[in-house]
């Protein structure tokens, strides 16, 4: 199964009235989960933004804070994953799908990704099945990146000399790297929004990779 399709929570199937509840309780708890990470949110704090009772989180959630924020974390980078393939859908061409993938994912936090790794390697029980459901998520996005360039290695946009696969790891590593200065407002980017960054990054790989038929705009 696609794990970007995967529904959260799929295993116990909760009744229809209660998929709302836990729908918004998952909504609650994301943003402090990213920003704080595993220990800096509690279970109480959770409740009383949704404005449930302790034991009606609990009720969502019999395994507690552990599996609150691993449903938290998987829900969040599977809607990532799902956003970056809607983000090329109708684009057209190798430099029109990156740079509209590249400024979708500088909207995005995923430079704690590796943060939130550790927290559930630290906090989380069976964390290393866990982690290998966060990776297999990843490695959803990763091979559509290298889908992306394989296709313009096949049409000669680009050359032909550096694999597909390597391709999308340098682009990976330019973009977090890019991102990760963004959101510190380090190396020059504060003043520069997500389509700015998005087209720096894109012309200067282009730079190095054009192939014979590739069209610059």
């Amino acid at each position: 199964m696609n794990p970007v399709k995967k529904k959260l929570g799929e295993e116990s199937q909760p009744a229809a009235g209660d998929r709302e509840t836990r729908q918004q309780i998952l909504e609650a708890a994301r943003q402090p989960f990213l920003a704080k990470g595993y220990k800096g949110v509690s279970m109480k704090e959770v409740a009383e933004a949704v404005q449930v009772t302790s034991a009606a989180l609990y009720y969502h959630f019999p395994d507690g804070k552990q599996a609150l924020f691993f449903s938290v974390i998987q829900m969040t980078l599977e809607e990532w994953t799902q956003g970056a393939l809607l983000a090329t859908e109708s684009a057209q061409g190798l430099r029109e799908r990156l740079n509209r993938l590249t400024q979708y994912l500088f909207t995005l936090p995923i430079d704690r990704f590796s943060i939130l790794l550790r927290d559930i390697h630290e906090n989380v029980l069976d964390h290393d099945t866990k982690r290998m459901d966060l990776l297999q998520i990843r490695d959803t996005f990763a091979q559509h990146v290298t889908d992306l360039f394989q296709q313009a290695i096949d049409a000669g946009e680009i050359t032909q000399d550096i694999p597909a696969a390597l391709l999308a790891s340098m682009y990976e590593g330019m973009s977090i790297s890019v991102l990760r200065d963004k959101h510190m407002a380090m190396g020059g980017t504060e003043n520069l929004d997500a389509g700015q960054l998005a087209g720096l990054v894109i012309s200067v790989l282009f730079k190095g990779i054009a192939g014979t038929g590739e069209v610059t705009s």
